[in-house]
């Protein structure tokens, strides 16, 4: 247990509003928020006796947003956790990052989601403020906790990969991280050029179209054929496979239906989740292009040359 991968998501509260985010397509599609954060003592307690690795993102919200987010971060690094946060940075005073870099220590990460310069970042990043997040790095660039940015190239801002790396390492970035994008298919005006583009798209429009495509597939969430990659919880603390099953496209379309709440932390560990005879089959059928559910063989399936 203690060499499985989780993504959590601490809330879906965010204060950007992404066009591609699940978040936002809720909100256009629905006219609603759905605002929930997990709750922090069933979440360490669904680990207990394990020492879990923890990669916090989401789905829909930002880790940083979730109203008790040191504490949730201190009981989780109390039972032996590493933990990474990927975060767009915005919003937090000075203060709040200086407590939390006291938290995290070397073995830990935090990735700021930054696509571009101060001219260009929030023109994806809709809402994002580049004063706070520049702040937010100045403030825990000193701690022990390493600092990455990660930049997801478009058309906007591929003309500034080479200044944003100057950047980063001015202010003290350990990483730079450039990211392919696949995050224009609903607006090609963000489509960079085509060696930033992520062409497994090609793929997922294989399998969607056609009933009859055919590949191999190498599924992410397992390592050794054990589940032990990724595995994530929701901010309403709903287990799935991945993040892209619990995405709203495929969430309510498998046996992880939250609504049938049969895989929430209020009612499991991690091992009685692990060891269900359904939830070890599914895992099973990830092996196989044929069995594979459709999600799976969307984003695990390999792409033909």
């Amino acid at each position: 247990m203690d060499d499985i991968t989780w993504h959590i998501e601490p809330t879906s509260k965010c204060t950007l509003e992404c066009p591609l985010c699940d978040r936002t397509w809720f909100y256009n599609t629905f006219k609603k928020r759905l605002l929930h954060e997990i709750d922090v003592d069933p979440l360490v307690q669904f680990f207990y006796g394990h020492k879990p690795k923890i990669n916090m993102c989401g789905n829909n919200g930002d880790p940083i947003y979730h109203s008790d987010f040191h504490n949730l971060v201190q009981k989780l690094k109390g039972i032996g956790s590493t933990i990474k946060i990927t975060t767009n940075g915005s919003a937090r005073k000075k203060e709040w990052w200086n407590d939390l870099g006291d938290i995290l220590d070397s073995d830990d990460q935090i990735t700021f989601s930054i696509d571009g310069l101060r001219d260009t970042n929030h023109i994806y990043r809709k809402n994002a403020n580049w004063d706070s997040i520049m702040d937010g790095v100045e403030s825990i660039k000193n701690k022990k906790v390493r600092i990455v940015w990660k930049f997801i190239v478009f058309k906007h801002n591929q003309h500034q990969i080479d200044d944003a790396m100057t950047v980063s390492k001015e202010k003290g970035f350990d990483e730079f991280r450039l990211e392919k994008s696949d995050r224009w298919m609903d607006n090609q005006d963000l489509m960079p050029s085509s060696q930033y583009v992520n062409d497994h798209y090609q793929h997922s429009q294989k399998v969607l179209g056609s009933k009859d495509y055919k590949t191999k597939i190498e599924p992410n969430c397992l390592i050794k054929d054990k589940p032990s990659n990724e595995l994530y919880i929701d901010a309403e603390g709903n287990f799935f496979p991945c993040c892209w099953i619990g995405s709203y496209r495929y969430k309510f379309k498998s046996l992880f239906d939250p609504k049938l709440r049969r895989y929430n932390i209020h009612d499991n560990t991690a091992k009685t989740i692990l060891e269900n005879s359904e939830v070890k089959n599914f895992f099973m059928q990830t092996k196989s292009f044929d069995s594979a559910h459709e999600c799976c063989k969307i984003k695990c399936g390999v792409k033909n040359a």
